[in-house]
């Protein structure tokens, strides 16, 4: 099994949005929809475009058989600075995500050792994610914690 692992770059965004839309299908509800898979594509791929491009977002991916099997995201952003987080500098990791059948096979442990690595590099303090069930464990053995001091309105 060849696996190469890269930096996505502008020429992956109709993949990211696709794995996007994969991703979120299994892990949201259908009644929680608010726009149907080829409007969510749109946004997604203007959303890609704009924050790749502008470095405010940056993905990995796992290459499989000329198919992008794995994927990550982690969003930059800077919140008021405190007494634990001194430059307000946040990373935020997500849509970590694996086709089906390439899953168990260690590559998106692999993908997220990459993301990592880029909050790294960029001197990010603090690292945030939401973790699935499924994910949680993973998560944990490159040093997470779960916190439960989050709460979160939704406005529609």
């Amino acid at each position: 099994m060849n696996i190469t692992y890269r930096e996505a770059t502008l020429a992956d965004v109709q993949a990211l949005a696709k794995l996007r839309i994969d991703f979120l299908k299994e892990v949201q509800s259908p009644e929680t929809h608010l726009i149907n898979e080829e409007g969510l594509n749109e946004i997604l791929q203007d959303y890609f475009r704009q924050y790749i491009a502008n470095g405010e977002f940056v993905a990995w991916i796992a290459i499989a058989e000329d198919e992008i099997v794995s994927t990550s995201g982690l969003c930059f952003s800077k919140i008021i600075p405190g007494f634990s987080l001194l430059d307000g500098r946040v990373a935020y990791i997500m849509n970590i995500y694996t086709l089906p059948d390439w899953r168990k096979k260690g590559i998106g442990k692999q993908v997220f050792h990459h993301i990592l690595e880029a909050a790294k590099e960029r001197d990010y303090k603090r690292i945030l994610l939401h973790a699935t069930e499924d994910g949680r464990p993973i998560y944990e053995k490159f040093g997470f914690k779960a916190t439960d001091d989050e709460m979160m309105l939704k406005i529609e």
